[in-house]
């Protein structure tokens, strides 16, 4: 079968599957599957595809017929322009998450606090993009950790990283110029709502915090102003419609000049602010 036979024939099977954007996924799997770039697969039209390689596509189109994400098939995400190593332990670096980075990259701190590291993904681009700068990276997944790990030892930042495994603040010890944190905050009953590639794909750990989404905020905030050096910054992910739930809570333990930012489509993505 030639090359464009293939294509053609994922992208029906896809597609008939309910798969969105299935010609993309179709080019996707194919050059994975031949262990090539996509813009390779123009030159290569009229070539004839192995039984050997269709069969180990077959395997890949049924893994994206079940939901399973292509990033997590592939067994790697960009974020930040960088191309991070995920699995089935970890969420995937979604890139409404760059809103975070975006917003404190041009402002290089000396010391920072990642609660719920997942992937790495946060720590290691700070790590990257500041030339000096420690992060201290936690995780209750030691799974997780360990994946992380090797996202810092891809990018050489490894010496510039601790990775500890702490229940949130359990672990933690001294102060810091930035404590930044995406945490689970979807609540159990939006669970039906979700696609079946985060449902099945993405570890519970990493999605629900409670009934309202507001469970690890609950544990998180009234702990932040003993690890927060003086003029220190703390930066929240949140879900968009709890903006104004988790900046009361932010008041309540006495934050100020509390902002809510916004992410690239319009939707509230981050609570951002000091402590009195």
């Amino acid at each position: 079968m030639k090359l464009k036979e293939v294509l053609a024939d994922t992208t029906i099977k896809l597609s008939r599957s309910g798969i969105e954007g299935a010609a993309r996924d179709a080019r996707i799997l194919t050059a994975y599957a031949l262990d090539i770039q996509i813009s390779e697969l123009s030159t290569m039209t009229n070539e004839q595809v192995s039984e050997k390689i269709i069969s180990k596509l077959e395997k890949l189109i049924l893994r994206r017929i079940d939901r399973e994400p292509i990033s997590k098939i592939l067994g790697r995400r960009e974020f930040w322009g960088r191309s991070f190593f995920i699995n089935e332990n970890v969420l995937d670096p979604r890139g409404d998450t760059e809103t975070l980075i975006d917003f404190v990259i041009e402002k290089p701190v000396k010391s920072v606090l990642d609660l719920g590291t997942g992937s790495g993904a946060i720590a290691v681009t700070l790590a990257c993009e500041w030339k000096e700068v420690h992060v201290t990276a936690i995780d209750i997944s030691e799974d997780a950790l360990l994946l992380a790990k090797l996202n810092a030892e891809k990018f050489n930042v490894q010496s510039k990283i601790h990775f500890l495994k702490s229940d949130w603040f359990e672990a933690i010890k001294g102060h810091f110029d930035l404590i930044i944190s995406n945490p689970p905050y979807i609540g159990l009953a939006e669970q039906d709502g979700l696609s079946a590639e985060v449902i099945k794909y993405d570890p519970e750990i990493s999605l629900f915090a409670g009934c309202d989404g507001l469970a690890a905020y609950k544990r998180i905030i009234p702990s932040l102003p003993k690890f927060l050096n003086p003029d220190g910054l703390v930066l929240l992910e949140i879900g968009a419609s709890q903006s104004n739930q988790v900046k009361n809570m932010m008041n309540v333990v006495g934050f100020i000049d509390t902002q809510i930012v916004k992410d690239l489509s319009g939707k509230d993505r981050l609570v951002a602010s000091k402590f009195a």
